[in-house]
């Protein structure tokens, strides 16, 4: 089967401030680090930037760039549209140190039609409303889920055409599958895959470059 990866650069960096994909680490763009582990790992690689980007990023020929849309959901759906490859892996360039083998561990989906990376939750978990302790809950087979995530493209097509249609908006890739009844297999993810969501995960990401 034909495998591709789909890199999600498109945010406007709503909750950051700005864009974030375009900070460095390292000297490079944030996006760039994701770019270079998977280039040589799948036949097609899609990088989804902000449409008024776009023309202005360079990459490798071999990358195929895609006008990204509102929501994160919006883009993967223009990735998705834009792909040609049998399972496709999604991946928030958001997470710059995932590695190599965590790729090509959920692109290898087995019996399952999607399959993701997570780490089981390590912390106790308190439910708390108006700033007080409701309950502790259980934690036991609750994980973290992180990406990058693989697919069978014209399931995770389907599930996002269906959504669509309900105005349905996810959290991950996976929870689709899970909302339309097909299988995610699960893989161990890596504590290190850290995502650079607020200004404090970026001061993080620095102490991790050594990594990189």
């Amino acid at each position: 089967m034909r495998k591709g990866v789909i890199l999600l650069a498109g945010g406007r960096g709503k909750r950051f401030g700005f864009k974030k994909q375009y900070l460095e680490l390292k000297g490079k763009p944030l996006y760039m680090h994701s770019l270079e582990k998977v280039i040589d790992l799948f036949e097609e690689v899609i990088l989804v930037l902000p449409e008024e980007d776009v023309e202005k990023v360079k990459v490798p020929g071999k990358v195929k760039k895609v006008c990204g849309g509102e929501e994160r959901q919006d883009s993967v759906f223009e990735g998705l549209l834009s792909a040609e490859a049998d399972v496709v892996v999604i991946h928030d360039c958001a997470r710059p140190f995932a590695s190599r083998e965590l790729f090509l561990k959920v692109s290898e989906l087995g019996k399952f039609e999607g399959k993701i990376c997570a780490v089981p939750v390590r912390d106790t978990l308190k439910q708390v409303s108006e700033g007080m302790v409701i309950k502790t809950v259980d934690r036991t087979n609750l994980w973290h889920s992180q990406t990058p995530q693989g697919f069978l493209r014209k399931v995770l097509l389907e599930c996002y055409f269906r959504a669509r249609a309900e105005g349905f908006y996810a959290t991950d890739d996976a929870m689709l599958l899970e909302r339309y009844g097909y299988r995610v297999g699960i893989v161990m993810g890596e504590i290190t895959n850290l995502k650079i969501t607020y200004p404090e995960d970026l001061e993080l990401a620095k102490l991790l470059e050594v990594l990189l």
